[in-house]
């Protein structure tokens, strides 16, 4: 007879907390093919509720059909909050699912009350109490060992599921047998029964993750992968979901979002959900644990908070011998730019780099048109520049330039680079090799500013205002946008090409860029097809610099054959871009949600 993963050690622990009894219950559910009792506490009795169950077949080896086990820690918990949240799992259209509550020693009598009111109401629901308060992570373990389901989910004691919640999310695991990570998108319950702050997330997105505890609620996670990692982790208690999370993405073999809002988040006096900081050892260990995550995959990365409170960022190594490439294509042309007044934009351009940039491992290569006067070549030349003429026959085709200057690129590492930019931050190299090093990331992206200070990019999506935009554009660059996705490293469908990172490996596996594109999209197709094969693209904001483009978007008329040439190729992500939620408006880009 052989028993499931963890079983002994959860059995030790057992022992140690709640004395021999509760080993034995453990050890003895953790036989394979054997059924034990809820244990002391727990009461399978009483009427099933009326609503037709949704019954979905989970594709496995014992064929069983899916059932979903929510655990549920308790400790004194108001009485009209509770039932609240017990009664939401009720009244699930998908009839499939057990309610493991654990009472954390509570001493509330209107939560004992509450609790001794539903045992034997629903055989599916299973209540044990904890010996001694164990606090939230070690009372939701205990919880789980009375689940019987395939699939865990975690409801907070005061919130509320929405009735189609896991029939929603069955659906999901049909539809993908091998996910082991489920989540959706959520709200905020305020104290008067409103609903507010919508949170509508990105599919599944690495490097968002560790940047933002973005997964939240609602979440399932396979059982048995649960407890291959331990449960819940105490040192963790107060972020210890952040820290399943961050655990169980990193092992799952696939990840799935719901795009639908599916779980209240109450808001009360003290929480997180009122507060960000209001548990200020939460934003402790939510940092612990991105480290724990990030270090054990590179034991030289960093983790420092991030921009927001609650937000980290990762900084993974970044080898200052190995050089990198920074190729700048030119007509050398000169711009009026307020502040700046008459400039030359690419000596400009070179000397912000040279004189601001803490990285200096850096080869500076600049491909002209054949425009550049002789006195400024030589001053460029005398600064370490290589300085190339690209010679072309009408009509200007971008790809074609930016492909041969790719031949002029001796290093692994390159950075793509308009002659319009201005180094704001010191690391901003440090920034995008910290991400464009990495193996399953194609491209990162920078945040561009006007000079005004306004947001010039922050990432490309499709499908808003036309077949893409840049997200946030003219914002403030001060205010930290949606859900701070403007001041957060994470992810995006692309890139702008006025500063983009990638790997010269990674641009001889897909080509180059695409000459059919000649004017537009060019950038953004050289993305798509990266992720494709399965790179990510990455935007960063610790990477800033002016861009001196236009206030407007459109700087000229688009390109008709281009856009059609794109549309051909991706207009199936036009309205199902993985990084901006299907709910998020169509019409602007500041992802300004209306009334909830």
């Amino acid at each position: 007879m052989t028993t499931t993963p963890g079983t002994f050690t959860r059995a030790l622990e057992a022992l140690r907390i709640d004395g021999p009894k509760r080993a034995l219950a453990v050890l003895t559910r953790g036989l394979r093919g054997v059924v034990v009792s809820p244990g002391a506490g727990a009461v399978a009795a009483g009427p099933v509720p009326a609503a037709k169950p949704v019954v979905v077949a989970l594709p496995s080896t014992s064929g069983a059909p899916l059932k979903i086990s929510i655990l549920m820690p308790v400790y004194n918990t108001p009485a009209d909050v509770l039932e609240a949240a017990i009664k939401s799992v009720l009244v699930q259209s998908f009839g499939r699912w057990e309610l493991c509550i654990c009472d954390d020693h509570s001493s509330a009598k209107e939560t004992l009350r509450v609790l001794e009111a539903y045992r034997g109401f629903d055989p599916r629901i299973k209540i044990t109490r904890a010996p001694a308060n164990l606090h939230i992570a070690r009372a939701t373990n205990l919880a789980a060992e009375f689940a019987t389901g395939q699939f865990v989910g975690f409801l907070d004691h005061d919130d509320e599921l929405l009735p189609h919640a896991l029939a929603t999310m069955a659906g999901a695991i049909e539809a993908h047998p091998d996910a082991d990570v489920v989540y959706s998108d959520e709200d905020k319950l305020e104290e008067n029964g409103s609903l507010s702050e919508p949170y509508l997330k990105p599919d599944w997105s690495p490097e968002h993750l560790t940047s933002v505890a973005y997964i939240l609620h609602f979440m399932l996670v396979r059982k048995s992968l649960f407890f291959e990692l331990g449960g819940l982790r105490h040192e963790f208690t107060g972020a210890q979901d952040y820290d399943l999370s961050l655990r169980a993405t990193a092992r799952a073999r696939r990840v799935v979002h719901v795009p639908k809002v599916l779980y209240h988040w109450r808001k009360i006096a003290g929480s997180a959900a009122a507060v960000v900081d209001a548990k200020p050892q939460a934003l402790i260990n939510a940092g612990l644990a991105v480290r724990d995550v990030v270090c054990a995959e590179d034991p030289g990365a960093a983790v420092s908070p991030g921009l927001f409170t609650g937000s980290f960022r990762v900084e993974w190594p970044v080898d200052p011998d190995r050089p990198v490439t920074l190729l700048m294509l030119t007509d050398s042309r000169s711009k009026f730019v307020e502040g700046r007044g008459e400039i030359l934009m690419v000596k400009h351009a070179i000397d912000s780099i040279l004189t601001r940039s803490t990285f200096k491992n850096i080869r500076i290569v600049v491909l002209d048109n054949g425009n550049m006067l002789p006195d400024v070549e030589e001053e460029l030349v005398s600064k370490g520049v290589t300085v190339k003429t690209y010679s072309f026959d009408p009509p200007f085709n971008f790809p074609r330039k930016i492909n041969a200057a790719f031949d002029l690129v001796e290093t692994e590492d390159v950075i793509i680079l308009n002659d319009d930019i201005e180094v704001i931050s010191e690391d901003w190299i440090e920034a995008l090799l910290s991400h464009s090093r990495r193996e399953r990331i194609g491209a990162v992206g920078a945040r561009l500013l006007y000079t005004n200070d306004r947001i010039q990019h922050a990432g490309i999506v499709m499908g808003v205002n036309g077949p893409t935009t840049h997200i946030f554009h003219n914002q403030p660059k001060d205010d930290i946008a949606y859900c701070g996705y403007s001041h957060l490293v994470r992810n995006y469908s692309a890139v702008t090409g006025a500063v983009l990172a990638t790997r010269m490996s990674l641009v001889r596996e897909i080509g180059g860029f695409n000459p059919d594109l000649a004017i537009d999209y060019n950038d953004i197709d050289f993305c798509l097809r990266l992720g494709e094969l399965g790179y990510r693209i990455v935007y960063t904001p610790f990477a800033t610099l002016y861009h001196f483009e236009g206030s407007s978007l459109v700087r000229h008329s688009v390109s008709q054959p281009d856009q059609s040439a794109f549309l051909r190729r991706w207009g199936h992500l036009v309205d199902a871009d993985p990084y901006y939620n299907p709910n998020l408006p169509r019409d602007r880009t500041d992802c300004a949600v209306g009334a909830w």
